[in-house]
Order: C-alpha cells, then sequence, then structure tokens
C-alpha cells in the first residue's frame, strides 16, 4: 500500500479526477461540488483501518457514485445538463480505467528500466547517458571512447538488447508476484 495519506494522493490526482468528473457531468460547477463532496468521503476513509489496494481505482468509483447521486438530485433544464446515460458512463469510467492500467504499466516498465541500467557497468551506463540523456552522435561518443563510430553502434545496440531482456526479466517477475 503507498504510505501516502489518502487525501494528498487525492489532490495530487485533482485534474485527472476534474476531467473524469467533467465527461460525466459536461458541468464545471458540478463537477468542483462533486470533487468536494468526495473529498469528503476519502477523508473518512482515512480515518479507517481499512487499507485500500488501489487507491486511484477506488476514489474514481466514489467520484462517480458521487456524480451519479448528484445529477439524479439536480433538477436542471435539459438546456444546461443532461443526465447520462448509465451505458455511456460505464464505457467512460472503462475507458479511463483502462487507460489507468496503461499508465502503471508503463510507470513499472520505467522502473524496470532504471533498476536495469543501475545494474549496467559504469562505462556502459556512461555511453547510454552520453547517446540518450546528451544526444550524442556515434562520432562523438567514438571521440570520447577512443573506438570507431561502427563500434559504439554495436556497443550500444548490444546494451539494448540487455536492457530489453532485463527489464522483460523484471515485468515477467512483477507479472509473476501479482
Amino acid at each position: 500500500m503507498d504510505e501516502t495519506p489518502h487525501i494528498q494522493q487525492y489532490l495530487q490526482l485533482r485534474s485527472e479526477f476534474m476531467g473524469y468528473l467533467y465527461a460525466i457531468t459536461r458541468d464545471v460547477e458540478l463537477s468542483e461540488d462533486v470533487y468536494q463532496n468526495a473529498a469528503v468521503v476519502v477523508i473518512e476513509q482515512s480515518e479507517k483501518p481499512e487499507a485500500i489496494r488501489d487507491f486511484r481505482a477506488w476514489a474514481k468509483e466514489v467520484i462517480r457514485r458521487q456524480a451519479l447521486h448528484a445529477l439524479r438530485a439536480r433538477d436542471v433544464s435539459s438546456r444546461h445538463t443532461r443526465v447520462i446515460s448509465p451505458e455511456l458512463l460505464d464505457a467512460v469510467s472503462d475507458t479511463f480505467l483502462q487507460h489507468d492500467a496503461e499508465a502503471s504499466v508503463d510507470r513499472e516498465e520505467a522502473m524496470a528500466l532504471r533498476q536495469c541500467l543501475d545494474e549496467l557497468p559504469l562505462e556502459k551506463r556512461e555511453l547510454v547517458s552520453m547517446r540518450y540523456e546528451g544526444g550524442a552522435a556515434f562520432g562523438e561518443i567514438s571521440e570520447h571512447t577512443g573506438s570507431t563510430p561502427a563500434a559504439v553502434q554495436r556497443t550500444l545496440s548490444r546494451i539494448r538488447k540487455t536492457l530489453h531482456g532485463c527489464v522483460q526479466r523484471r515485468m515477467g517477475l512483477a507479472e509473476g508476484s501479482l
């Protein structure tokens, strides 16, 4: 479980949640009201000892339910706001949840790559840094290392293959631990 307090996580994800709310309500003021009401639920949950496994998904469900409640309770003419159909709401929710899952994989992949880079010998890390962080050309790197541009290119190719294999193993281990 993430050690960040729930309300802090909630505030950090504000722009994402507000976009989600606007997609549901199509009303900026109502979205803000729902966001505030959901914050109360988050604060109340923070006082309970139960652990939340996936905070983002849990918070989105709280927001979705608060939004549905607000849309049902609100008496506004159809000129200003149309109530979204439950089917469309589910489709929007599924899209956001799918995006969250993809972003989670990207974060895990980036973390695995960082760990794999840390395992490389210093001289190989320096080559990777010169090429991909510094944007150096093969010729520039070859001047620095005293080898040919073709040798630098082959070495970087081998390093990329090594990193790819390392990341794949780490991601396989991460999937196995779920």
